[in-house]
């Protein structure tokens, strides 16, 4: 299969996308975004270059590639950003998919 995007269905009011990347396991010592250790050197991960726009993941393999988003806290969050809409390929067809998404809000120090 290969994932041609991902993007959040809706954010909620006090939230601002500032951007959306594809970053890979190779730069992170093989943690997937969302699972890295705490008080790792990948604390910050924003500054992981961007490897890809699409990518592939192999049957019964885990993925390599991660999407991550970048936000701005603009004032109170009032929802969440649960929903997640997903574009992919499989052989030639081309498919759509909305699916629940798990995603950390972690706030930067000023």
């Amino acid at each position: 299969m290969t994932v041609l995007k991902a993007r959040f269905v809706s954010l909620p009011k006090g939230l601002k996308l500032i951007g959306y990347k594809v970053v890979s396991t190779e730069d992170t010592d093989g943690f997937g975004i969302g699972v890295l250790p705490v008080n790792s050197k990948f604390d910050d991960v924003t500054g992981l270059p961007e490897r890809s726009t699409t990518f592939t993941v192999k049957a019964h393999k885990p993925a390599v590639w991660y999407h991550m988003a970048r936000l701005k806290v603009t004032g109170p969050v009032t929802g969440d950003t649960s929903q997640c809409r997903f574009w992919y390929r499989q052989g030639s067809v081309k498919y759509r998919q909305d699916l629940r998404c798990v995603n950390q809000l972690r706030l930067a120090k000023k």
